[in-house]
């Protein structure tokens, strides 16, 4: 069951698993992630539409926002998603500590509402993230005419702001359990590979938990298996 409302003229989902285990997970979608006013990539997605079926199996609230589209990691979408959690977490009976599932470009916003919200994190998880966004712009740059729609979307997205978002530093710092999950063979954000592996070696240098998992295409149903597990480690504490 889910139930769909606007909020900051932004459609948001919120999913109800039918026996609930009190805690909940925020979606921080990548690029091609929407919501609309009776679905979201979410649903209409097979692959993705199983995970969400997993996590409410495993007794998971769900939620989520359109977050303005291709926001690029804006002060917009991170404003906006804290905002969101406020609202659920005074409708609904749930914890507090929230789990923060990320994609792609949604590691962007993450990092940002640890700043906000660290103490009321759970847990992340980082699915094939873009970290930084100034290595993605690299990365894209001999494709001219992706890189030149691609400039053109974060103009707009961060409008005069000046654009320099490597959150390398905070997920070193990030003192909640994190947790890496990738597809190896299809990656949109492939040469973010050395920047995961220095915040990997710098969490074990300081103790701070990290798991590190990579996936193939073909065995993606394993990603939410991985993913529920390394969430119920990080319940044993309410």
């Amino acid at each position: 069951m889910f139930v769909t409302f606007l909020f900051d003229q932004q459609w948001c989902m919120l999913h109800y698993p039918k026996r609930p285990n009190g805690f909940a997970v925020l979606i921080l979608g990548d690029q091609q992630h929407y919501v609309h006013e009776n679905s979201s990539v979410w649903i209409e997605n097979t692959g993705r539409a199983k995970m969400i079926d997993q996590l409410l199996e495993a007794g998971y609230t769900v939620f989520y926002s359109n977050l303005f589209g291709k926001n690029w990691g804006n002060r917009q979408a991170v404003d906006h998603a804290y905002n969101l959690y406020q609202i659920i977490m005074r409708k609904e009976i749930l914890n507090k500590k929230i789990h923060i599932f990320a994609e792609g470009v949604g590691a962007l916003i993450a990092a940002q509402m640890i700043l906000l919200m660290e103490n009321n994190i759970r847990s992340i998880v980082l699915f094939s993230p873009c970290i930084s966004l100034d290595d993605h712009l690299q990365q894209e740059k001999d494709r001219k005419f992706y890189y030149k729609k691609l400039m053109k979307e974060i103009e707009i997205a961060h409008k005069d702001n000046k654009v320099n978002l490597n959150m390398k530093e905070t997920y070193e710092k990030l003192m909640q359990p994190l947790c890496f999950i990738q597809v190896v063979d299809q990656n949109l954000y492939k040469d973010q590979q050395s920047i995961i592996h220095a915040i990997i070696q710098t969490r074990k240098q300081h103790k701070r938990q990290v798991n590190n998992h990579f996936i193939l295409q073909e065995n993606r149903e394993y990603i939410t298996k991985k993913m529920i597990n390394f969430l119920q480690e990080n319940e044993r504490i309410i």
